[in-house]
C-alpha cells in the first residue's frame, strides 16, 4: 500500500426525515493520503433505492483514480441503503463500510419493518450481505478510539493500514470527515 493511498469517501448531506423534500445529496470526497483533491455530489432519494447506483456512478466517473472507496456507515438518507456486494462488483474497489458503533441488528431490523412493512427484506438484505462487522482501534491526535467496519474486496489487515494512514485528528478517514463536513452545509 502507498503512503498516500488514494481514497473517496462518502457521507450524506444533512435532510430533515418529516420534511416536504424527497432528496439529499451523496457527497464523494476524492483524498490523496489526507489532502483532499475533489468534491463530487449526486442527489439521492430519502429512504429510497437508489444510493447504490449513485455511488456505483460516482466511482465510475472518477475510477482510474481511486484506489479505495469508504463510506461512513451503509444507510445514506435515511434508509437508502447500499449494497457492498454490488458497488465491489461493479467498480472492482475495494470498499470499507465505517460505523461509530456496534449495531443492534434487532433494533434496525424492527425500525424496517415498521417504517417499510411491504419491502424491509430488500432492504434488509443490504444489511444482511454487507457481512460481519469488524471492530478495530484507531490512535488519533485524540487518542485511541474503536471504530467498526464492513468490507469487501480487502482483507482486515489492510483495512487496519489503510485507516492508519488517512485518519488524523479523527477515527474517520479524513475523505469521510470531509464529505460529513461538507454535507451539513447543503
Amino acid at each position: 500500500m502507498k503512503n498516500n493511498p488514494i481514497t473517496i469517501g462518502f457521507d450524506d448531506a444533512t435532510f430533515e426525515l418529516h420534511s416536504e423534500k424527497k432528496y439529499t445529496q451523496l457527497i464523494g470526497v476524492i483524498c490523496q493520503g489526507t489532502r483532499m483533491v475533489r468534491v463530487i455530489r449526486e442527489k439521492i432519494m430519502i429512504d429510497g433505492y437508489d444510493a447504490t447506483e449513485k455511488l456505483i456512478h460516482l466511482v465510475k466517473q472518477n475510477v482510474k483514480h481511486i484506489q479505495y472507496v469508504i463510506t461512513h456507515t451503509i444507510t445514506f438518507g435515511g434508509f437508502n441503503l447500499i449494497n457492498l456486494n454490488e458497488i465491489y462488483s461493479e467498480t472492482q474497489k475495494p470498499i470499507i463500510a465505517l460505523t461509530e458503533k456496534e449495531v443492534d441488528f434487532d433494533a434496525v431490523k424492527k425500525a424496517l419493518q415498521n417504517k417499510f412493512p411491504d419491502t424491509y427484506k430488500s432492504k434488509l438484505n443490504n444489511i444482511i450481505d454487507a457481512g460481519n462487522l469488524y471492530e478495530t482501534e484507531i490512535e488519533t491526535a485524540g487518542g485511541i478510539s474503536k471504530l467498526y467496519f464492513h468490507r469487501k474486496g480487502i482483507s482486515i489487515e489492510e483495512v487496519e493500514s489503510l485507516l492508519k494512514k488517512v485518519c488524523i485528528d479523527s477515527k474517520l478517514p479524513e475523505s469521510v470527515r470531509m464529505a460529513h463536513l461538507i454535507g451539513k452545509i447543503f
